[in-house]
């Protein structure tokens, strides 16, 4: 119940974050804004204050922004300067990437305050030492397939406790440690395993990590560039995934749903509140990624729409623009569908 009322709560707080982010650009290109709805239908509770109706919706399913004239199919008046398809092109292309912009925004503010309240786990590289409070650990980042560690069933995310018996307090300790066995390597986390060293290595990755808290304006420098290192991370892998779906070499294991996404929120949220911020921030990052791709039905689509407009100096179709678009939104479907079973089963 938890769960669901975490993984709910963050989405809803995320798509609205989005949603305000199209509301506010497009009323300050003056173009008119029929609504803005917290929530999915049935209504609850409506106001109308100017031309725009604010309404909270039952369904906590994040919320929308309806902008006159913004779908293609919509009847257009070519004298009406406030409807979205006659502004100009680029200050479609701004309304449009407005909600992405809000989410990267959103996730850096997250970030810097979950530094300034104290973020456990987090790595220590870089980070001068007046900002890190604690003991140190040494926390296993990845694992190679194929290799001692993923044969013996280690998962990342486990903290190092001793190896051979002995404690450890950074990277430099496992790895010699490692080396120096002349045969199996019993490593202990808050599980024990017996590992068979290849070439003196177990294959995985390390990372020190401590309780990092910071002030005010060190916490918004480091989460600016946690904000970027987690968008190009995430942005790279969604491009390879893409990719490799394109050549029917992708694995869904790489990506969630729905259910994953519930299920890392709940686990999130049992942790505390430092690491709930976190995943929120990620998949705030992971939304903005997601909606920027230059597919159908998603603001990057749209965008791609609204430059080819802009150089041609004239509309689209709109019975073409709305098919592709439907074409799009039922792929996208039959993704979520697909990675929503694999979470499932």
């Amino acid at each position: 119940m938890l769960t669901t009322i975490l993984f709910l709560l963050v989405l809803s707080v995320l798509v609205f974050v989005h949603e305000l982010g199209h509301f506010l650009v497009a009323k300050l290109f003056k173009i008119r804004v029929d609504e803005f709805a917290v929530g999915f239908p049935p209504k609850i509770f409506s106001k109308t204050h100017g031309e725009t109706t604010y309404s909270l919706n039952a369904l906590p399913l994040g919320g929308y922004v309806k902008i006159h004239g913004e779908n293609p199919e919509d009847e257009t008046d070519t004298k009406d300067v406030r409807n979205f398809q006659n502004v100009s092109w680029w200050k479609q292309v701004l309304v449009l990437v407005a909600g992405v912009t809000f989410n990267i925004i959103f996730a850096w503010l997250i970030l810097s305050l979950s530094l300034m309240i104290g973020t456990s786990k987090a790595s220590t590289e870089g980070v001068p030492s007046e900002y890190i409070s604690g003991a140190q650990s040494v926390i296993i980042q990845s694992i190679l397939p194929e290799s001692p560690a993923a044969k013996a069933g280690v998962v990342p995310g486990e903290i190092i406790q001793t190896i051979q018996g002995v404690s450890v307090k950074n990277a430099a300790d496992v790895q010699a440690l490692i080396k120096a066995a002349t045969s199996t390597v019993l490593l202990k986390t808050e599980k024990e395993y017996v590992l068979n060293p290849k070439d003196g290595m177990i294959g995985v990755s390390l990372a020190e990590v401590a309780t990092i808290r910071m002030p005010l304006i060190p916490a918004l420098t480091y989460g600016a560039k946690g904000t970027y290192n987690l968008t190009q991370q995430l942005g790279s892998g969604v491009m390879q995934f893409f990719g490799k779906l394109f050549i029917g070499n992708a694995s869904w294991e790489e990506v969630s749903g729905p259910v994953g996404i519930a299920k890392v929120v709940g686990g999130a949220g049992r942790e505390g509140v430092t690491s709930l911020l976190f995943v929120a921030a990620l998949i705030s990052i992971s939304l903005a990624v997601m909606n920027i791709l230059p597919f159908p039905a998603l603001d990057g689509g749209r965008i791609v729409i609204a430059v080819i407009e802009g150089i041609m100096r004239k509309r689209l179709n709109s019975k073409f623009v709305n098919s592709i678009n439907t074409v799009g939104f039922i792929l996208l479907i039959g993704l979520m569908i697909v990675v929503t079973f694999k979470d499932i089963f």
